[in-house]
């Protein structure tokens, strides 16, 4: 009998392993990604590929190198070519012979004048040891499948290698931008196709041109040259520039998309033509920063007379059927305070002044269409009464761009991709235009709620979750917090104390079943035939003095045909505080892994470390490449230090970062501030700071406190010990002494961590008076100095207090 009963417990237990085994192969487990962790660590492409396959072994690069084509004639494939074999036998310093071989490559389409958003941009790589075989339905794809080959190629030893492989690549949304401004400090031509050439590497595929502002219009017109005559200062492109810089980023699969700012930000437009403007003139362009009152008239007829004149010469300048028209930050004051377009907007029934900029959108996209153009616009132009042709350029708020899908629109997102905010990488890596941070589509409760926090049991490892609960027992609905994630459910039934509820996941449906029990609940998530416990208590609800209801993103979700209205993303880089000098160094390296977000599949963008190895190797190609955003650091350091102890300045300066978001400009009112100061040298991204970060926090959490000491201890020294070198140098300079106290902060911390690093390896100890003053320091560290802050100051206090 015990035999028969341990025969039975034994097959169940194998029935039940035999259906865990499915569910969690069927349902549970992840799908294999389309790079693997150990292809992705052996190489360094950015963006990373739709999919990607290694195999053993290397292609050698000989002087017999060369391409052979096959697909339609096309001069932009022949200097694609001819561009990539130049950079190919630069980094490998061999010389090709005509007529090589090695390099094949098909395409079916040749390029277009005018490249259509929709253009099929894919293409593949075969390297084996009969060669490279690149593939593509377009040109396009050939230009990107170029540009992934000139990363792969690896220089080891005087040996330049291609590994074997299989890959395969497609951009995962078509309009993967760069916006520049080049109005509120003038960016020359020479540092736009520099641009240009970056952005090619990393297979972006507009260049944006904030052409027009307060501070300077940057075009040439031959129908109104009081436009640049009066109103650019002297700086802006000729015509024979633009048609050089449209060439140039043809050449390289981008698109040129102007902006000419209206009806507001037109002050450049006024200072030549009077007329357009709402209040009479004289104007003059403005130095300074901000919203200003100077706006176009909409009310009088000779203005769109003009805007059809001057569309019809830019139309031609501009090839691309894309035409940026602005249309943000309209300052209303003239409108309200004007009689005359007080007594039009009554007499055509238009109630305040957004109807009033809605119906001026209205004329001019009339305007665009008659010239064979498709208006874009920032999110303020959004109104039902435009077409669906329009793309708006969402920049106020994520929401925004859900808004404009919604109702129809094309749209881009910039939320979130403002380089001169001048956050980190990470941080651009993490914003994706299809997710709505913390959004949800089930309606919140503010009067009947309840909020539990509970811990899932996976396995053995508990995971913290939420729950939350709305509505009472007739009506209960609620939503259910995983790793950031908010899911809703519409309905969830409650008899006594047992609640029962589910919802559909990726892996299939998702079944909780809790019990209450006073404050605490307690019950399993189901899935399949697996199931995990969790338990938890209540945290709050609308009965319990001093909490408040979660706040939650409402906002319905995407359909398939929404979500395709999404074309994808554009990087923002204002020019307030930047100029020609130094705004390569705020637009890159950081630009890449907005690149990558936009092309790469979503799965694949959510390794930030790998992220990081990547871009910091092509940062340094860029760099040989003739890009100037590390230059430009090293140049102004020189500069800075007036022939003194360079090595002093850049220590300094390798750790600082430029302090976030727009509270510089509180400083830089003016056009005509020179950005020459230890703030304009400093990156907006520190790597120093990140690897020193990465390094503490892996010594950290050793439990022997050994991984990275001597690195770690290297650094605390020389940061010392440079303080008072910096000091010889800020002697009798201005804009050194302005950080001279940042210095000293650093010295300090350091001096502090090094005493921790010593208790913390049992080679010394903090006493009382030392912890205590430690404690004092730390609570005394100014956050912001000269428009820069101490990137390395968050990890020297984790280091200090692990001790203390």
């Amino acid at each position: 009998m015990l035999k028969a009963t341990l025969k039975i417990s034994g097959l169940l237990l194998v029935i039940l392993l035999a259906i865990g085994a499915f569910v969690y192969f069927k349902y549970l487990k992840p799908k294999p990604l389309p790079v693997s962790a150990e292809d992705r660590a052996a190489i360094s492409l950015m963006p990373l590929p739709s999919y990607l396959k290694l195999s053993d072994g290397r292609f050698l690069l000989t002087p017999d190198f060369g391409a052979e084509i096959q697909g339609p004639k096309d001069s932009i494939v022949q200097k694609a070519i001819g561009r990539f074999l130049k950079q190919t036998s630069k980094a490998s310093t061999l010389s090709f012979k005509e007529n090589g071989v090695g390099l094949s490559v098909f395409y079916e389409t040749a390029t277009l004048p005018v490249q259509p958003l929709e253009t099929t941009e894919s293409y593949s790589l075969s390297i084996n040891k009969k060669g490279i075989v690149l593939k593509a339905a377009t040109a396009y794809g050939v230009l990107h499948g170029l540009e992934s080959l000139s990363q792969l190629l690896k220089v080891e030893n005087g040996t330049c290698t291609w590994p074997y492989l299989e890959l395969s690549d497609s951009p995962r949304f078509v309009w993967r931008g760069l916006m520049i401004d080049v109005s509120r400090h003038w960016i020359p031509k020479e540092v736009i196709l520099r641009n240009i050439e970056a952005m090619a590497a990393v297979k972006l595929n507009v260049l944006h041109l904030h052409l027009s502002d307060y501070q300077g219009f940057r075009v040439e017109s031959k129908v109104f040259p009081k436009l640049q005559e009066m109103g650019s200062g002297g700086n802006f492109l000729s015509q024979a520039d633009v048609r050089e810089i449209v060439e140039y980023a043809v050449e390289r699969g981008i698109r040129i998309i102007p902006e000419f700012d209206m009806p507001g930000h037109t002050l450049s437009f006024l200072v030549g033509y009077p007329e357009l403007g709402s209040v009479p003139g004289p104007y003059q362009l403005a130095t300074t920063f901000g919203v200003l009152k100077p706006v176009m008239d909409p009310t009088r007829e000779e203005v769109y007379t003009f805007i059809d004149a001057f569309v019809g010469e830019m139309a031609n300048l501009f090839p691309d059927p894309y035409f940026h028209i602005g249309g943000d930050e309209v300052n209303f004051s003239q409108w309200n305070e004007s009689p005359t377009i007080q007594l039009f907007m009554k007499q055509n029934s238009i109630s305040d002044a957004h109807g009033l900029q809605a119906y001026f959108n209205q004329r001019i996209e009339k305007i665009l269409q008659k010239h064979n153009k498709k208006m874009v616009g920032w999110d303020e132009i959004l109104n039902p009464k435009l077409s669906n042709d329009i793309v708006v350029q969402s920049w106020r708020s994520h929401k925004s761009l859900f808004e404009a899908v919604q109702k129809g629109s094309k749209a881009i997102l910039s939320t979130g991709y403002y380089l001169d905010h001048k956050l980190p990488a990470s941080k651009h890596y993490a914003t994706d235009p299809e997710v709505l941070p913390g959004a949800v589509t089930i309606k919140p409760d503010s009067i009947l709620w309840q909020q539990y926090d509970l811990v899932l049991q996976i396995s053995e490892s508990p995971v913290k979750t939420s729950l939350v609960l709305y509505g009472d027992s007739s009506n209960l609905r609620g939503l259910f917090f995983l790793m950031d994630n908010a899911t809703g459910f519409e309905k969830a039934e409650r008899l006594g104390d047992e609640l029962k509820f589910s919802f559909k996941s990726d892996y299939g449906q998702i079944n909780f079943e809790a019990v209450f029990s006073g404050d605490s609940l307690k019950g399993k998530m189901s899935l399949g035939f697996l199931s995990f416990p969790f338990k938890g208590k209540k945290v709050g609800a609308n009965d319990m003095r001093g909490t408040i209801a979660p706040k939650v993103e409402l906002i319905k979700p995407l359909f398939l045909e929404q979500k395709r209205n999404i074309l994808g993303g554009e990087a923002a880089m204002w020019s307030e505080v930047v100029s020609a000098q130094n705004i390569e160094s705020r637009i890159w390296p950081r630009m890449a892994a907005m690149a990558e977000k936009w092309w790469s599949p979503q799965e694949l963008t959510k390794d930030v470390k790998d992220m990081y190895r990547r871009l910091e190797i092509l940062s340094n190609r860029l760099d040989q490449s003739g890009l100037r955003h590390l230059q430009s650091q090293k140049d102004l350091i020189d500069d800075l230090a007036q022939g003194k102890d360079t090595g002093a300045v850049k220590c300094l300066i390798d750790v600082l970062e430029e302090s976030k978001y727009y509270s510089r400009i509180a400083s830089v009112t003016s056009n005509l501030i020179p950005l020459n100061e230890v703030v304009d040298a400093a990156a907006p991204e520190s790597w120093t700071a990140l690897k020193f970060g990465w390094t503490v926090d892996e010594f950290i959490s050793d439990p022997a406190h050994k991984k990275n000491e001597p690195e770690i201890r290297k650094w605390l020294i020389r940061w010392q010990e440079n303080h008072a070198a910096f000091v010889q140098c800020a002697d009798g300079n201005p804009r050194l002494t302005k950080v001279v106290e940042t210095s000293r902060d650093l010295q300090v911390l350091s001096i502090f961590a090094l005493k921790a690093l010593d208790s913390l390896t049992r080679k010394g100890s903090l006493n009382d008076n030392e912890k205590k003053a430690a404690q004092t320091a730390i609570k005394g560290m100014v956050e912001n100095r000269a428009g820069t802050v101490l990137a390395v100051s968050s990890s020297l206090q984790k280091l200090i207090n692990t001790a203390l």
